[in-house]
C-alpha cells in the first residue's frame, strides 16, 4: 500500500513536471519562431485654416478648412472684432455691429450660433483638405464710422479635432455627439 501511495505522488509529480515542461518548451517555441507585428502610429495631422474673399475693407466667405491629409475633424471657430491702426495698436472703444460695421452668418444650419463658451461649432465631422460652408457671409465697416487712423479688424480663431474616436471631442470641447455623428453643445 505504501508503494502505491509513493508511485502515486511520483506519477502525479511527473505529470505537473511535464506539463510545466510543455508549457515552457510551447511559450519558448512561440517566441522564438512567431512573426514581429510593427504597429505603426501617425502623429496627428488635424489642423484648420481660415479662408476668406478680403478687398481690404469687405471680408466675406469666410470657411474653415479642415487641412488634415487623412481624417475627417470637427471644426468650431469665433471671432473678434476691433479697431486697429497700422502698428496692430488697438482702438479703446470696440466697434459697434449695425452702427460701425455690418455683420452677417453664413446661412448653413449645420453652424450652431447658440453655444455660451465664446465658439461656434460646425455640427458635422469636415473630411480631409474639405471646408466648411460659410461660416461668417459678410463683414463691413459701415462709412463714415471708422476712427482717423483705424480699420476695422476681423480675426477668426478657428480649431479642429478628430472626428474618431468620438470621446477625443466630447472630453477635448465638452460636447456631446450623437450615434449619426453630429455635436451639439
Amino acid at each position: 500500500m505504501k508503494y502505491i501511495k509513493a508511485h502515486k505522488k511520483l506519477f502525479i509529480i511527473s505529470i505537473v513536471a511535464l506539463f510545466v515542461v510543455s508549457v515552457g518548451v510551447t511559450i519558448a517555441y512561440k517566441t522564438d519562431f512567431t512573426n514581429t507585428i510593427v504597429n505603426t502610429f501617425f502623429p496627428g495631422d488635424i489642423s484648420a485654416e481660415v479662408t476668406e474673399t478680403f478687398d481690404g475693407e469687405v471680408k466675406e466667405h469666410v470657411q474653415i478648412k479642415n487641412t488634415s491629409e487623412r481624417s475627417s475633424a470637427y471644426i468650431r471657430a469665433y471671432y473678434i472684432i476691433t479697431w486697429k491702426d497700422a502698428n496692430g495698436n488697438v482702438y479703446p472703444s470696440m466697434p459697434v455691429k449695425d452702427e460701425d460695421y455690418t455683420f452677417r452668418f453664413g446661412s448653413n444650419t449645420n453652424w450652431d450660433f447658440t453655444t455660451s463658451d465664446g465658439y461656434y461649432y460646425y455640427a458635422l465631422p469636415v473630411a480631409a483638405g474639405k471646408s466648411t460652408p460659410d461660416f461668417i457671409r459678410e463683414v463691413k465697416p459701415i462709412s463714415g464710422r471708422t476712427p482717423a487712423g483705424y480699420h476695422l479688424e476681423v480675426e477668426i480663431i478657428a480649431d479642429a479635432i478628430q472626428s474618431n474616436p468620438t470621446s477625443a471631442v466630447k472630453e477635448a470641447w465638452g460636447v456631446t455627439v450623437s450615434s449619426t455623428g453630429r455635436i451639439s453643445k
